[in-house]
């Protein structure tokens, strides 16, 4: 691969290991695949700095600017202590590099031997490993829980924003989202330009946003989070058609 030729090229004996890994080394790609490749440097034997390591970054991105390949490279960069580390650890992450991943260069030469030695059950997950991964799943639930928080304030603010766009089509100054729904009232629904079903919808996710921003909802079922999205696109689509029948 060229690529993996130009950065041995320019990094010597820096780079221990060019691994293919991904869709691309399982024979599973399609057209629509990145390539994946994993580069293993030497911190073991050569001192890592920061003028080092900002100038292989550069080099790096220079590198991979002048790739020939249409597909997008995604390359990570492994130290070879923290390889040996979560190798020796039994790390998921590691044994499933070594267990599909294919060298396209191996100057270290350990990468073939580790391969047999994993095929031969001579390498197996520790209860370090095990422990360790089990240790990240409660940051991972926390994660997932703000990702669906995230959504309701997307939602929230989708309809904040269509209706102070549509006040402001009739020359009203956009009110801060509390007062919205009485302004909606007053300007749209009394003159029957607006249903006030989407004035309630609007009421249902302010209320929604304002409980989960002062903790009084932590989890929010799936359903919700479509329900939510549902009536902040049907709002949106509604002012829009209001608002471009006030401005035309």
């Amino acid at each position: 691969m060229d690529f993996a030729e130009k950065a041995y090229r320019k990094f010597d004996k820096l780079l221990k290991s060019v691994i293919l890994f991904g869709s691309t080394a399982k024979g599973t790609n399609t057209a629509e695949s990145d390539i994946d490749i994993i580069l293993i440097v030497d911190d073991a034997m050569i001192k890592f700095d920061e003028a080092l390591v900002l100038w292989y970054r550069e080099e790096l991105g220079k590198i991979i600017q002048s790739s020939p390949y249409k597909k997008e490279l995604h390359i990570n960069t492994i130290r070879l202590t923290t390889w040996w580390n979560d190798l020796l650890k039994g790390d998921p992450v590691v044994l499933n590099v070594i267990r599909y991943g294919e060298p396209i260069i191996d100057f270290g030469g350990f990468f073939d031997p580790l391969k047999i030695l994993l095929e031969d059950g001579k390498i197996k997950p520790t209860p370090e490993s095990m422990y360790t991964m089990l240790n990240r799943v409660p940051m991972h639930i926390v994660k997932s829980k703000l990702a669906e928080m995230s959504a309701i304030e997307g939602c929230y603010w989708a309809m904040v924003e269509s209706a102070q766009s549509l006040l402001m089509a009739i020359n009203i100054t956009p009110p801060s989202p509390e007062h919205i729904p009485v302004m909606l009232r007053e300007h749209f629904v009394d003159k029957n330009l607006l249903k006030n079903y989407y004035v309630n919808n609007f009421k249902d996710v302010y209320d929604l946003h304002r409980q989960i921003i002062h903790g009084e909802i932590k989890d929010i079922d799936g359903k919700i989070i479509d329900e939510m999205q549902s009536k902040a696109e049907d709002f949106f689509k509604t002012c829009v058609g209001i608002i471009n029948s006030i401005i035309k």
